[in-house]
């Protein structure tokens, strides 16, 4: 049996985290809530490193706001503007990106760790790296200590990294495309590619490429507890972490020495709660200020007050589908997955499930990609049409297993009820379906096994980026198949070869044109029955000012305010 050992060091630290982390439940303190702002959002999948949050759920607004990235998209569009980088180019044969890093960042004081240094090039080369599984810069021990037997220190980390799982990342398989990252100078950083690549920034971009503080990272290894980077956070935004009660609230507060424009808002409290019909109560008792996910159903509410409060819808980049699993046989069969198709009533489904705050899917890239179109102005070739699929499926006899995840996500929020809507349209035209509830961890299981025996399976997937690359090639490429995000285990070389041919050019318009050719593949061999793209929803009250969303759900609370002489 393997006992880890507790430093000193260690427990002093645990003892003195002991009041700002407890697994109580304590009350919001009524000086806060005088003095700043709770915004309601849901409790599923809360981490304070959304690194190694599972690839495709909702990430937590609250890292947006403990971290900087390297880029951030601007105005939803393809092109990034610097953020912690300052500026960068790209080699001519494209192979190498040179990053030019911002001086003057510092890094949060909190009572956990104090910095020394302002942020810098061995901040980036430790965090991609650390994502990338590779050796990085920590301390080797000393001749003595390693005649004893001891291994070094950054081969302990190397194995660490081995197995810390990065779900995004390893589903667009980055440590396939970059072959190195290394620091030129203090704020130079050099990041070499195996092959040209036109998705690399915006990956840099998205919320999973946060940039950690190296000087803590030393600091956590020399006392062999490195997992602490992702429980208590510190990192360059415009809020750090006060509090966190566990499944209850994080409280942040303001960034005083943010490298930005201070934000208005002192306080922030994140109320955590799973239950959506929770989160829109406490928001009309003005027991939070926004609130995100809330009921659709009930959102009718909010037209009889109209003047209090305020609704901002965001189109997402986020899809709904049926997968058809193609390690089962009738699955392989072109005219079973159509004819499934031209059975299942989508329209229905946005009503009864979305009320009309979603669009039927008639494309895989969403509309408000810049190489999506708006589907609404297209029609499918496997629309619903009842009589025509009970003519291909009536006679067949079939019988098939449909799973379930059941969980909440914002692409599908009530995937048991989507679930009975497919089932009594699939009865109708001659097929026996039998649905099975699933739990995540099952289904991961199931698929390390091989074992994954479904025929269908309700799935979705929830875009960090405008990118086209990030959105097809985890659910679609055969670098994924038997994994989580691609369930459908489809494979097609001729796909792979388009996607390939896309990053290889520096075109955004000639880019576009290989993901439309690349998606009207997937629409022609259906391996996923596109079923709704998701509008983001929030809610707040009408004196909080700034109020804006992205397509991926993330809300700048650096840029709210309340109007004047309102709280």
């Amino acid at each position: 049996m393997f006992i880890r050992k507790v430093t000193f060091i260690g427990f002093l630290l645990f003892s003195a985290m002991l009041p700002f982390f407890s697994w109580a439940a304590p009350r919001v303190p009524e000086i806060l809530t005088q003095n700043g702002l709770i915004y309601c959002t849901h409790s599923s999948g809360f981490s304070f490193n959304p690194q190694t949050a599972d690839a495709g759920t909702s990430m937590n607004v609250i890292t947006e706001q403990i971290y900087n990235k390297l880029f951030e998209i601007k105005n939803n569009s393809s092109r990034l503007e610097p953020s912690l980088a300052q500026s960068y180019k790209i080699s001519e044969d494209g192979k190498t990106i040179t990053v030019y890093l911002r001086k003057g960042v510092e890094f949060h004081h909190t009572p956990w760790f104090t910095p020394s240094r302002n942020f810098n090039a061995d901040d980036v080369v430790y965090s991609l790296n650390r994502v990338l599984g590779h050796n990085t810069s920590l301390p080797e021990f000393n001749a003595s200590e390693q005649q004893k037997g001891m291994k070094r220190q950054y081969n302990i980390f190397h194995e660490l990294a081995k197995k810390t799982r990065f779900p995004y990342f390893d589903s667009i398989k980055l440590n396939q495309k970059i072959e190195s990252v290394t620091a030129l100078d203090p704020y130079t950083v050099q990041i070499n590619l195996f092959a040209p690549d036109a998705s690399i920034l915006s990956h840099l971009a998205s919320q999973y490429a946060i940039i950690f503080s190296h000087e803590y990272a030393l600091q956590l290894n020399a006392d062999d507890n490195l997992a602490q980077l992702d429980l208590l956070p510190v990192g360059t935004g415009p809020y750090q972490v006060k509090n966190y009660f566990r499944n209850q609230y994080v409280r942040l507060i303001r960034h005083e020495n943010y490298w930005k424009k201070e934000a208005e808002i002192k306080n922030i409290i994140i109320d955590l709660s799973p239950d959506r019909t929770g989160r829109l109560a406490k928001f009309f008792n003005n027991e939070c200020q926004i609130a995100a996910f809330p009921d659709v159903s009930q959102l009718g509410l909010l037209q009889e007050n109209g003047e209090r409060f305020q609704t901002t819808l965001s189109d997402g980049m986020n899809l709904a589908f049926l997968a058809f699993n193609f390690k089962r046989p009738l699955m392989q069969d072109a005219e079973i997955r159509r004819g499934i198709a031209q059975a299942i009533n989508r329209h229905r489904i946005i009503k009864d499930i979305y009320y009309n705050t979603a669009s039927v899917a008639n494309k895989i890239i969403p509309s408000v990609s810049w190489a999506g179109s708006d589907s609404n102005n297209h029609s499918f070739a496997y629309d619903y049409d009842p009589a025509q699929a009970k003519k291909v499926l009536q006679d067949r006899q079939l019988s098939l297993d449909m799973w379930v995840l059941k969980e909440e996500q914002l692409y599908n929020p009530s995937p048991i009820k989507m679930a009975e809507l497919i089932k009594h349209d699939l009865t109708k035209a001659g097929i026996e379906v039998k649905v099975r509830l699933i739990s995540r961890n099952f289904l991961m299981e199931q698929l390390r096994n091989n074992s994954e025996n479904y025929d269908l399976i309700l799935g979705g997937w929830l875009a960090v980026s405008l990118d086209p690359d990030s959105f097809m090639r985890p659910i679609l490429s055969c670098g994924t198949t038997s994994e989580i995000t691609n369930l459908s285990n489809w494979c097609s070389q001729s796909f792979e070869e388009i996607l390939d041919r896309a990053l290889i050019s520096n075109s955004t318009n000639e880019r576009a044109v290989n993901y439309h050719l690349a998606e009207q593949e997937v629409l022609s061999e259906l391996p996923i029955l596109p079923i709704a793209s998701v509008k983001r929803i929030l809610i707040s009250n009408s004196n909080v000012q700034g109020v804006e969303m992205s397509p991926f759900g993330s809300i700048s609370f650096e840029k709210l305010s309340f109007k004047k002489g309102e709280k």
